[in-house]
């Protein structure tokens, strides 16, 4: 990119640039979250044996989505979210998905502290108190945020360096496989496994990101489209092959009984050299989580960035904090949490797949329209 090129982009955006690899390591970084814990039950409960059939389709029709979802944005490069919402659909229609943009992100960053503060206080401090540990991951994301996306976007780039450790765990109980578990393949029924899709959806959900770093994205001549499907393709094989052991080691029953499947997992090995490594399993993870708490904060520091025309999001990264540090505060037990989970998670259905999909069509009525012209 030429000098005159970086100038024009950082005095739009001025808490910089993110890179194509960046873009797709955030994306990467977004979706192993919370999501990867409960995946194997919760899907294990609907399709059975053929949970992770459910969970390959489901990262397949999404990798679609998200084709669809950067054809239509890289149509609009000097464009951010709130401008192209408003040229396809709007302006009052624009704000109105903007601003429920800000609440659902502010709801998911909120959510996601308190299920991080509750396996930290589970697994590390059963005795500290939650507000005490949500209050220092919402110190600890306010710090990783207030420095804009740039800054953010090269935290997940080590972050993701950490991430291959994580991913090969899932092989330690290969010696422990029961894999009759696992057939017959297909046994659930078709309408099983298309069912479990549906729950499967919320694990992969924050790639909807997409639509508003992308203006921030500083060289769109390199196939943006086509490796972020194959970021996405890359999730689906991680969390398929993830359900699939699980399932060969617990079975379709046993899984039920199992509130956190991956954690388990881990500490159904006796390894030599460590005790208890769930342990370390559970400290990837919760850096891991950490950069999904930063990435939907970010989010919503954006889009009031874009509302309210201001130059620096690191304003609204300490103005939101004491209402996501509220908001983590709601639920009163692991239960509660889950279910406040689950109500983010049928937000998302809008925000990932309709939304991308309105927009689409909306693109291709207009350019249909001109042509006519």
């Amino acid at each position: 990119m030429e000098k005159g090129e970086v100038m024009v982009l950082y005095g739009k955006y001025k808490d910089g640039e993110i890179t194509p690899i960046q873009s797709y390591i955030i994306l990467i970084s977004i979706m192993i979250g919370t999501g990867i814990l409960g995946l194997s039950r919760i899907v294990a409960a609907v399709s059975r044996q053929d949970a992770w059939i459910s969970v390959l389709v489901n990262g397949i029709f999404i990798s679609i989505i998200m084709a669809i979802m950067v054809f239509t944005i890289s149509k609009f490069k000097e464009l951010n979210f709130l401008e192209y919402v408003c040229h396809l659909l709007s302006k009052p229609v624009g704000y109105t998905i903007t601003i429920g943009f800000i609440a659902y992100s502010i709801l998911a960053t909120g959510t996601i502290i308190r299920f991080v503060s509750e396996m930290i206080g589970t697994w590390f401090l059963p005795i500290t108190p939650i507000y005490v540990i949500s209050a220092i991951t919402v110190i600890t994301t306010i710090y990783m945020t207030r420095k804009g996306l740039t800054v953010l976007a090269r935290f997940n780039e080590v972050i993701a360096f950490m991430l291959i450790p994580f991913a090969l765990l899932v092989f330690v109980s290969y010696t422990e496989l029961n894999f009759v578990y696992i057939k017959p393949i297909g046994g659930s029924g078709i309408k099983n496994i298309m069912a479990g899709v549906v729950p499967s959806f919320y694990a992969f959900g924050g790639y909807e990101i997409m639509m508003i770093v992308y203006p921030y994205i500083s060289n769109k001549k390199k196939p943006i489209l086509k490796y972020s499907v194959l970021s996405m393709l890359l999730v689906t094989l991680f969390y398929g092959g993830t359900v699939f052991f699980h399932i060969a080691l617990f079975g379709p029953d046993e899984i039920q009984r199992v509130l956190f499947p991956a954690i388990n997992y881990i500490g159904a090995v006796d390894f030599p050299l460590v005790e208890r490594m769930e342990i370390f399993f559970t400290v990837f993870w919760s850096f891991t989580v950490l950069s999904t708490v930063a990435l939907q904060y970010m989010t919503a520091n954006i889009l009031l960035q874009s509302v309210f025309k201001n130059d620096k999001t690191s304003l609204y990264a300490y103005i939101l904090s004491p209402i996501v540090f509220a908001i983590s505060l709601i639920p009163k037990n692991t239960v509660d949490v889950a279910e406040m989970g689950d109500q983010v998670g049928r937000l998302t259905i809008f925000f990932s797949m309709i939304l991308p999909l309105l927009l689409f069509f909306t693109y291709l009525i207009r350019k249909r329209r001109a042509i006519k012209k």
